[in-house]
C-alpha cells in the first residue's frame, strides 16, 4: 500500500546501552512496503532489552508471514500492517496465527496508515492482538515503549510456560514417586503377608510338635497299662482255647451231644474276643509310634525306585497315575520301611476319600535340597475348617469303629523322623493334594 506521509518524527533518546552476546529477539515486520522495513529496522537497530538485540525476519504478505511463522518457532513480536494484498490481509494474519497455528505466545503489534476505516476499540476486542498503533504517531520513542512492552509480556509469558513445564515436570517426577512407594508399600505388604503365613505354618507345626510330645507321653503309659494286662488277657486266653478243645474232643467221645451247641457258642465268642483282642494290639501298636521310633536304621536310598516298586506292588481297586516331575539325583537318606508306610497310608486314605477310577496321581520331583512326592486324588475333598485337625491322633470323619484316626498322623510322625514334613490342599467336591517334602540336607 501507498504511504507516502509515513515517517519517524524526530525524539530523544538516550546513550546506547553495549549489546551483549545473548540470543537476540527475533523480530517478524510483516508491511508490503518495503521502506517500512527499511525505517523500522533503522529506528530499531540499537534497540536492546535484557540485554539482547534485535533480529528481524521481513514478511510482505500474508502468505509469506504465515510461512515464516510455521518455520521459526522463536519469533517473539510481530509488526504487522493490517491492510497490504487485501484490506483485511493483517487481521486474517491474526486469526490464522491465533487459531490455525495455535500460537498464543507472540506478541502482535497491530499497525496501520488508515486507523479511520477500521475502529481501534473493536479490532482490539474482536482479534487478540497485543497493540494497535497508527504508523504517522509512532516515533522512535514510542517504538522503543511499544517493544519493550511487547517483549516483557512475551518474557513473562515463557517464564510462566517454563514455570508450568517445571510444575509439570514435579508432578510426573511426584507421580512416579507415588508410583515407586506405592510398589514398595505393596512389595512390604506382601512380605508381611507372606511373614504371617509362614508364623502361622511354624506356629501351627510347633502346636503340633507340642500335640505328639502330649501324646507320647500318653500313649507311652496307656501302651503300658494296656500291654501288661493284654498279655497275660492272651496267654489265659490261649490256654482256655487249648483246654476247651481238649474238652470238645471228650464229650464227642462221651457222646454227649447236648453240650454240642454250647461248645459251638463258646468257640464263637473265643473267636471274637481274638478278634478284639488283636484290635486292642493293633492300637497299642499304632501309640507305640509316639513314644518314639527305633529298630530301623536309615540308609541311602535312590527314592525314585522305592516309588516305583511301591506302585508296583500294589494290588490296585484303583489305577494310579504315576509321573517324574524333574530330577536327577534321586538318593536320600531316611528309612526305607518308614517311607514305604507313609506312602501306603497317604494311598489308603485317597482310595478311601471317593476318588474315582485312575484318579489317584503319584508325581515325585527333585531340587537341589528336597525331594518331593505328590499323592493327589479327585474324592470328596476337606473342608476347610477340618485341614488343621486331619493330622491330630484319633481325629477320623468316619463312624466310630471304621478308623482309629492315627493313619495321617502315624505318616506326619514317620515323615518328621525322616527329615520330612506333609503339607495338604483341599477343596470339597475336588479332591485333596498330599506333598510329603524330604530334606536332603540333615
Amino acid at each position: 500500500m501507498s504511504n507516502s506521509s509515513f515517517s519517524f518524527l524526530a525524539s530523544e533518546s538516550g546513550q546506547p546501552l553495549n549489546t551483549p552476546k545473548k540470543e537476540p529477539w527475533i523480530i517478524l515486520l510483516v508491511d508490503d512496503e518495503p521502506e517500512i522495513h527499511q525505517v523500522t529496522t533503522m529506528a530499531l537497530s540499537r534497540f536492546t532489552y535484557e540485554g539482547r538485540s534485535l533480529e528481524f525476519l521481513h514478511a510482505y504478505s500474508k502468505a509469506q508471514a504465515i510461512e515464516m511463522m510455521q518455520s521459526e518457532t522463536r519469533v517473539s513480536v510481530i509488526l504487522l500492517d493490517v491492510i497490504m494484498e487485501t484490506d483485511t490481509a493483517g487481521l486474517d494474519c491474526v486469526r490464522e496465527i491465533r487459531h490455525v497455528l495455535k500460537n498464543k505466545t507472540v506478541r502482535i503489534i497491530l499497525r496501520t496508515g488508515q486507523p479511520s476505516t477500521i475502529p481501534e476499540h473493536e479490532v482490539m476486542l474482536k482479534y487478540d492482538i497485543n497493540d494497535y498503533k497508527n504508523k504517522v504517531d509512532l516515533t522512535k520513542s514510542r517504538l522503543y515503549i511499544a517493544m519493550t512492552s511487547a517483549l516483557r509480556a512475551y518474557q513473562d509469558i515463557e517464564r510462566q510456560a517454563e514455570l508450568i513445564n517445571a510444575l509439570k515436570d514435579l508432578n510426573d517426577n511426584l507421580e512416579e514417586r507415588v508410583v515407586e512407594r506405592t510398589s514398595e508399600l505393596q512389595l512390604a505388604n506382601l512380605e508381611l503377608i507372606q511373614a504371617k503365613q509362614q508364623i502361622i505354618a511354624q506356629q501351627q507345626s510347633l502346636l503340633q510338635s507340642e500335640k505328639m510330645a502330649s501324646i507320647g507321653q500318653l500313649a507311652a503309659g496307656v501302651a503300658h497299662e494296656i500291654n501288661n494286662p493284654l498279655g497275660a488277657m492272651k496267654c489265659n486266653f490261649d490256654v482256655l482255647a487249648d483246654y476247651i478243645e481238649k474238652f470238645s474232643k471228650c464229650m464227642k467221645e462221651r457222646n454227649i451231644d447236648e453240650l454240642t451247641p454250647d461248645l459251638a457258642d463258646i468257640k464263637e465268642i473265643l473267636e471274637d474276643t481274638d478278634i478284639d483282642m488283636n484290635r486292642i494290639a493293633k492300637i497299642v501298636n499304632a501309640l507305640s509310634i509316639f513314644n518314639g521310633i527305633s529298630g530301623e536304621e536309615s540308609t541311602s536310598l535312590n527314592i525314585k525306585e522305592v516309588v516305583e516298586q511301591f506302585v508296583a506292588s500294589l494290588q490296585q481297586p484303583l489305577q494310579v497315575s504315576y509321573s517324574i516331575v524333574e530330577g536327577a539325583d534321586w538318593h536320600l537318606r531316611c528309612c526305607r520301611g518308614q517311607l514305604l508306610q507313609v506312602l501306603e497310608i497317604l494311598y489308603v486314605n485317597s482310595v478311601e476319600s471317593g476318588t474315582k477310577t485312575g484318579d489317584i496321581e503319584l508325581t515325585i520331583a527333585s531340587s537341589q535340597n528336597a525331594i518331593q512326592i505328590t499323592v493327589k486324588d479327585r474324592g470328596d475333598g476337606i473342608e476347610a475348617s477340618k485341614l488343621t485337625r486331619i493330622f491330630d491322633p484319633f481325629y477320623t470323619t468316619k463312624p466310630i469303629g471304621q478308623n482309629l484316626g492315627l493313619g495321617l498322623t502315624i505318616a506326619l510322625v514317620l515323615a518328621k523322623h525322616n527329615s520330612g514334613n506333609i503339607s495338604v490342599e483341599s477343596e470339597l467336591g475336588v479332591g485333596s493334594c498330599f506333598d510329603v517334602r524330604f530334606s536332603k540336607v540333615k
